[in-house]
């Protein structure tokens, strides 16, 4: 497997609502939201994060522990590259994203797997915040497309994307797990 290129980002960012972003809730100077790489010691911030966007999306289940973000998050072989938002100090929002590859276009491409901002900061900017950052990632690594998944009962989410410009794309996503996929990796090959 390849060695998995570090994050393009290496310092905060500061990012106010663009005009197609949601209003801000209240009157008067908004704080700048930060953009910046995830750190270790925010693990355990992380995964409660994680596991509350699969509530709020309808999935079973806590699976993210820190443990499992420090691992899959974090090192030479990191699945994911996270960044987070702050907003007056607090780490209010996430993105997991990897970069990959459109072999439609054959180019470069990101994969935004999650995107989560806390209750309390929506409205804010910040979601608007989190993706302009992905998308300059995905700018600045030679990538042509920025592609993700949304449940569709995400209502919200979905205006939120369209909002940004995103339009829906024809392929699904498809996939096998746990008892499937084992069943698919251990099937006699035909012949």
């Amino acid at each position: 497997m390849a060695r998995r290129p570090q994050p393009l980002l290496t310092a905060a960012i500061p990012v106010r609502c663009g005009p197609r972003a949601p209003a801000p809730r209240r009157a008067g100077l908004m704080s700048a939201v930060q953009i910046r790489p995830a750190r270790l010691d925010e693990a355990a911030l992380l995964a409660e994060m994680a596991n509350d966007l699969n509530d709020h999306v309808g999935v079973k289940g806590r699976p993210f522990t820190a443990e499992r973000i420090r691992s899959d998050g974090f090192g030479p072989q990191a699945a994911f590259t996270m960044l987070v938002a702050e907003l007056d100090g607090a780490v209010v929002g996430y993105v997991f994203f990897t970069m990959g590859y459109n072999t439609d276009v054959a180019a470069r491409s990101i994969w935004l797997y999650d995107i989560f901002v806390v209750p309390a900061a929506r409205g804010r900017g910040v979601g608007y915040a989190l993706m302009k950052a992905v998308a300059a990632e995905t700018v600045r690594g030679g990538g042509v497309s920025l592609d993700w998944g949304v449940h569709p009962s995400n209502v919200v989410a979905l205006e939120f994307y369209r909002r940004l410009g995103a339009v829906t794309a024809e392929p699904r996503i498809m996939g096998v797990s746990g008892n499937r996929l084992n069943a698919l990796a251990s099937a006699p090959t035909p012949e």
